[in-house]
């Protein structure tokens, strides 16, 4: 014969954990990589990655030709697809992570957005 021990507290526990671990995928959704943008850097034109991706802070200094059927003088960070955010002078962009670009900007990368 078993004896079985019920332990409402356990349970409870359980439940409680279930639910904390079920919210932080929202949460973290919810918070985005644009609600710590003001935290991050301006992405400098000496940095290595810039540098080799040809980053400029001014887009009309940039070696841009014309790509994907847009033309050159066409092409900032404010209009490509890898930049995380449509307002602000200085946005965060996939390419840089932790950093901020400047909206008039543009590097090799650019690809227009979708």
């Amino acid at each position: 014969m078993s004896k079985t021990i019920e332990n409402p507290k356990r349970r409870r526990l359980l439940i409680t954990s279930l639910a904390a671990m079920a919210s932080v995928p929202l949460g973290t959704s919810l918070l985005g990589s644009q609600a710590f943008a003001a935290d991050m850097p301006e992405l400098s034109e000496d940095d290595p990655t810039a540098k080799a991706l040809k980053y400029h802070s001014d887009a009309t200094k940039a070696p841009r030709t014309d790509k994907a059927g847009t033309a050159a003088d066409k092409q900032f960070c404010h209009n490509c697809q890898f930049v995380k955010s449509d307002s602000g002078a200085l946005r965060p962009c996939q390419i840089f992570p932790g950093k901020l670009v400047s909206a008039d900007g543009w590097c090799a990368s650019w690809m227009a957005k979708m």
